[in-house]
């Protein structure tokens, strides 16, 4: 019988006697009431979490179901961490997260606030695109304390911080702490949990082209997987196989191994839209144009089949292949599909991080609602419980009585009072958030409607290099539009960005200069995409239909503990573009951010638009002025 069924028979066989126990010693405690867990059950809870990492998906999702069917009091605080894990398995990451935050910590029970601690970060990082540096830093001090009490769970930490460089990029550190997860593992003997190290190895291995590391992990896994008798395993290391092909450049040895893999998925019905891509790659690879348009266009065919899937790297995958064969008619049709629906992607997001802020904002305004409602109850119960010694109390009882109910509706008042200063914060920061997220689609419009231009146009190769630097420039502002503040040089970075994109659009009819001083751009804060706005307009309204080199002159400089941002630019200027009054819809929604982020109390930021004169020259100036923050 192959290892991880006999293993999975003796987690059943345990948990079935547990359930007798459980049955015959019933207790009316609520796990609230009780000191702890008794050491032989934390013990057994503790080995059943650590062999959950050996069981597949519908294994672990039987073990949590049996766990959560025993009486509430056998479970103790484990019970929030398996209910967590239900919902993690199904899919629903905010109820997860409740169910953790619900985890009574104990510090009298080894390992638990550890485990706690790796439970919300594992969910709050699923997902993200990129972890924030504080997030890294406080798992970081998490792992620390971890180290110092000898947590039996260290390793998963290890395993999440691992998993957190990965998506931040840093390989190194990645494979550092992925061999740290394997050396502290206690089943590290166990087969599956080998198999699993030398698959996130390879893959790691892959992402640096290191070929040698790459052949020792697939040997390993592969071995493991014929050892296991798990076919799923060994077809996926022809997969590894073909990758290890094309690091080195062996193309027709990756196209024959990713094929089998391909097969094995199609023939157990298990294919998904990688395959497809994965093989095309590999045809490309191996100047193989038609195999790989055929495989592309089955991807497509695929998903159609399959709502959901994004096509945005077929159809880019299929306008290179067509610019390869010359074919820019097809180009230009594939390119449009992948803009079409990079657009709809965009939309997408942005509608569901809206959606978000007003799920977390409703979710918050309830808990604060049920916290107050239990203060009510908790004050109501002692007021008729002090009711009653007045009737038996003496004078001087019913004197103090008094001064105890006076003091505990203070209590309540200064109570009442702090949770709604806590929720008006907590308004203003998601109104914050969603005058952020006004920018993004009135930019995209514009930036999408340019390079549409350039196709109807004919300008096949322009377009596509808008393409690549405007899908550079969204990556970006999708990164940074996940916080409140960041750096001035992340701002420059973006803003280079878009100019480029403008550059390219007006056919270098304009030069521009950035200018910091002796800023520390890397410590200053500002809100993502305030600048970017200003600019636009000098671009769309002051360099169109110039018969000279317009400049734009961008300067950040420090003043009276302000941070001053000027953007000047030698254009037409307002009054010959017929509109000296107007305001500009990015300009009202900029107001309203500077209002939110600054001027609750008083005006403390703002900004100020100039034309010049004609004895003064041609041009407009824009002077933004906002504190100056620093991280």
């Amino acid at each position: 019988m192959p290892f991880l069924n006999r293993f999975t028979i003796v987690i059943f066989l345990w948990l079935g006697l547990l359930l007798c126990c459980a049955c015959n010693n019933r207790s009316p405690e609520h796990p609230a009431d009780r000191g702890k867990l008794p050491d032989t059950l934390v013990r057994y809870y503790n080995e059943l979490i650590i062999a959950i990492d050996t069981l597949n998906q519908s294994k672990q999702k039987a073990l949590v179901e049996s766990v959560l069917s025993l009486p509430r009091e056998q479970v103790g605080p484990y019970y929030a961490y398996f209910k967590g894990l239900r919902y993690k398995l199904a899919g629903i990451k905010d109820s997860a997260l409740y169910c953790y935050r619900l985890m009574q910590a104990d510090t009298a029970i080894p390992g638990l606030y550890s485990l706690q601690q790796y439970a919300l970060f594992s969910a709050g990082i699923s997902g993200e695109s990129i972890v924030p540096s504080d997030k890294v830093a406080a798992m970081l001090k998490v792992i620390r304390q971890a180290e110092q009490e000898k947590s039996i769970f260290v390793y998963l930490l290890y395993d999440l911080l691992a998993q957190t460089y990965y998506i931040n990029g840093n390989i190194d550190k990645a494979v550092a702490y992925t061999d740290r997860y394997f050396q502290y593992h206690p089943l590290h003997g166990s087969p599956v949990i080998q198999q699993r190290y030398h698959d996130i190895s390879f893959m790691l291995a892959a992402k640096r082209e290191h070929a040698q590391a790459m052949k020792q992990h697939l040997e390993q896994a592969r071995e493991l997987a014929l050892r296991l008798g798990d076919s799923m395993a060994l077809a996926r290391t022809y997969d590894y196989e073909g990758q290890l092909h094309s690091v080195k450049k062996e193309h027709a040895q990756a196209v024959a191994s990713t094929r089998i893999f391909f097969n094995y998925l199609k023939q157990h019905n298990l294919l998904k839209k990688y395959a497809f891509n994965n093989l095309a790659t590999s045809f490309v690879r191996n100047q193989q144009p038609d195999s790989a348009i055929y495989y592309y266009e089955e991807a497509i065919q695929w998903a159609r089949q399959h709502p959901g899937a994004s096509l945005f790297g077929e159809y880019q995958g299929l306008a290179e292949v067509y610019r390869k064969q010359g074919d820019y008619k097809k180009q230009a049709i594939a390119l449009d599909s992948a803009i079409n629906i990079f657009g709809r992607n965009v939309a997408t997001i942005e509608a569901g991080k809206i959606a978000e802020l007003q799920t977390r904002y409703e979710t918050e305004k309830k808990d604060q609602a049920i916290a107050s409602l239990q203060t009510s109850n908790r004050l109501s119960r002692r007021l008729i419980t002090q009711q009653r010694w007045i009737f038996l109390a003496t004078s001087l009882l019913l004197g103090t009585l008094a001064l105890i109910i006076y003091n505990s509706y203070r209590r309540k008042l200064l109570l009442a009072r702090n949770e709604k200063l806590s929720l008006e914060n907590r308004k203003l920061l998601l109104e914050q958030k969603a005058l952020q997220l006004q920018l993004d689609p009135h930019f995209i419009y514009n930036a999408v409607a340019n390079m549409q231009g350039l196709i109807s146009s004919d300008k096949k190769k322009e377009a596509n290099a808008y393409l690549v630097t405007f899908s550079s420039l969204m990556r970006n502002m999708l990164e940074l539009n996940r916080q409140d503040l960041i750096s001035v040089d992340e701002e420059i970075n973006a803003l280079e960005h878009y100019i480029r994109l403008q550059q390219m659009r007006f056919e270098n009819v304009f030069d521009y200069n950035i200018d910091t001083g002796d800023l520390d751009t890397s410590e200053i804060q500002i809100p993502p995409m305030l600048v970017q706005p200003f600019v636009e307009n000098a671009v769309e309204h002051g360099f169109k239909n110039i018969e000279y080199k317009g400049m734009l002159q961008i300067t950040f400089t420090e003043e009276e503990g302000s941070l001053h941002i000027s953007v000047r630019d030698n254009g037409v200027g307002a009054m010959e573009q017929g509109r000296p009054e107007k305001k500009s819809l990015s300009g009202a929604i900029i107001r309203e951010r500077l209002d939110v982020l600054f001027n609750q109390e008083k005006t403390v930021a703002y900004f100020k638009t100039y034309s010049y004169t004609p004895e003064q020259g041609k041009g407009y100036l824009v002077d933004l002025y906002i504190p100056l923050l620093t991280a």
